[in-house]
């Protein structure tokens, strides 16, 4: 009897093996046939792409414009349906925003943006005002919260009711339907929609920074901005030799430009006409790239990480927006600054003199096990740090870990209060 259970267990193990091992060979055999149509078709099309592109041509150009009133807007998507697992991260955003502030020009404004499923009671705790656009340049810094449909919960044969809530969203029926249906398992992909269909929400801006959330700002933020019309871009991790050639053939496929830079990373900052052009772009790449670049078994998940890096569908939108900011800085001349040492810096540096000497203007939470790590904050293990010990380390780990911890302390109310009083009276 015993016998008999384990050869049938056997069995099964084993069926179940060979049915994972014919679909990784068969996802194997379409990315090779997909690197050798690369090889084929790179000369193909030679008016796609522009060889003369010098990088020195995307370097971030800042100014300090501190006697012009300037108006911001801190754009993030913040998913109610998992508040538990991300309110830490927006609660330490929020803290580093009021941080900011402080090194501030008094005539700027710079407004916290959340477009998220629900006005719920933290948000409300937080002082977030609901579905109210800045109609004044003079109004006090605000947290504003606009109620977003995500593309899961969306239904495909009817319009979002723009007589109601989502007086601010444009919505795209036949795109969001594609979107549901091609990106159904990919979870990051609101996070781009926000800027392509929230365009009313904050066109009144200067600048906008379209940011995840497990992210702090510097003191430097506070009074820089991009030199002009330009639209900075933090650095990426996505990119390999293979993913480069892939995606400079996927680019002729499309019959796109491509301006050859690569590692564009998923922080922007800039202009909102810009920003929302290279969203709206960027969106068309990635329906794209998965109709036509990534398997049905990747496109639901099935494989985790098996194919990283060389190709992988948890990264799906930083490859559309390489397509899209590759393309757009060639066919529409878009001014793009490369700003790889301010965007989208490591929280784990230990450097006293990193964030000053080298202007970081935004860190993230790369995955890490060094401090500041974000799994380990949320586990509870920095818990028995004194935030005001560290009050004059000024490394990116040490002022992340204190801005972490003080909004772990900090009341709701607390950091509302703080809010109020941010622009009370002018700098000393």
């Amino acid at each position: 009897m015993i016998l008999s259970i384990v050869r049938n267990n056997s069995k099964r193990l084993f069926f179940l093996l060979n049915v994972f091992l014919f679909i990784l060979n068969s996802i194997i055999l379409f990315h090779q046939q997909s690197i050798q149509t690369c090889v084929n078709t790179l000369d193909s099309h030679p008016t796609t792409r522009q060889n003369d592109i010098d990088n020195n041509d995307y370097t971030p150009r800042l100014h300090q414009p501190l006697t012009s009133l300037i108006l911001r807007g801190l754009l993030v998507f913040f998913p109610q349906s998992q508040e538990q697992e991300y309110l830490p991260e927006l609660l330490w955003f929020y803290r580093s925003w009021l941080e900011m502030m402080q090194q501030e020009p008094f005539i700027w404004r710079t407004d916290l943006i959340i477009y998220t499923e629900k006005y719920t009671l933290p948000l409300q705790q937080l002082g977030c005002i609901y579905n109210r656009i800045r109609i004044n340049k003079g109004e006090l810094p605000q947290c504003r919260v606009f109620p977003y449909q995500t593309l899961d919960f969306r239904n495909g044969t009817d319009e979002i009711d723009k007589t109601n809530m989502y007086l601010y969203q444009q919505f795209d029926k036949n795109r969001s339907m594609a979107l549901m249906e091609y990106t159904k398992k990919y979870p990051y992909i609101d996070s781009i929609n926000i800027i392509a269909e929230c365009y009313p929400s904050f066109a009144m801006y200067d600048y906008i920074l379209r940011t995840d959330i497990d992210v702090f700002l510097t003191k430097n933020f506070g009074h820089f901005v991009p030199h002009k019309d330009t639209l900075l871009v933090g650095k990426g991790g996505y990119s390999t030799a293979f993913s480069a050639r892939r995606l400079t053939r996927i680019a002729k496929d499309m019959n796109w430009m491509y301006a050859n830079i690569t590692n564009i990373g998923s922080t922007w900052y800039g202009p909102p006409h810009i920003a929302q052009r290279i969203a709206n772009f960027s969106l068309e790449a990635v329906l794209h790239l998965s109709m036509n670049e990534f398997t049905l078994p990747e496109r639901q998940g099935r494989l985790g990480d098996v194919l990283w890096p060389e190709w992988h569908f948890g990264v799906l939108s930083m490859y559309g927006t390489h397509l899209a900011v590759n393309h757009l800085i060639v066919a529409e001349n878009i001014h793009i600054g490369l700003a790889t040492t301010l965007l989208d810096q490591n929280t784990d540096t230990k450097d006293l003199y990193d964030i000053e000497k080298n202007n970081h203007l935004h860190l993230h939470c790369w995955h890490t096990f060094e401090p500041f790590s974000k799994s380990l904050f949320k586990e509870g293990r920095y818990n028995h740090i004194n935030p005001s010990t560290l009050m004059n380390d000024t490394s990116a780990s040490g002022y992340a870990m204190r801005l972490a911890l003080e909004s772990r302390l900090m009341s709701f109310g607390g950091l509302r209060q703080a809010l109020l009083t941010s622009k009370a009276l002018p700098n000393s």
